[in-house]
């Protein structure tokens, strides 16, 4: 059975909250890598956020089965973008990971089928 794991992220800019739905199987290392680099990123340097304090990128511990995520894709409100995104595939992420990398769904392309 194929897992999910949640990330999300706060747009100001747009008013929106995206969540995306990370491949697990397979991405391990890279989930726990991307993990780290979420908590190194200074929150002053992202577009929509320059008073913040806070990250608006969360990858959280929650995991899901594809059958639930797939439901939640199949029922998500669509603004600037859906509220729930699917990533399925193996997670490469570039050695310099910044905030314009993940910017606007960027995670989404950091993933090849």
């Amino acid at each position: 059975m194929t897992v999910f794991r949640r990330y999300v992220e706060e747009n100001d800019w747009e008013g929106e909250t995206w969540t995306f739905w990370l491949q697990v199987d397979g991405n391990e290392a890279g989930l726990d890598r991307l993990a780290s680099l979420l908590a190194d990123l200074d929150p002053s340097s992202q577009y929509d956020t320059e008073d913040s304090e806070e990250s608006p990128y969360t990858l959280a511990d929650e995991v899901e089965p594809e059958h639930v995520v797939d439901k939640l894709v199949e029922y998500s409100d669509t603004g600037y973008m859906a509220s729930h995104t699917k990533v399925p595939g193996r997670l490469v992420l570039p050695e310099a990971t910044v905030a314009e990398t993940l910017h606007k769904g960027g995670i989404k392309d950091l993933f090849v089928a």
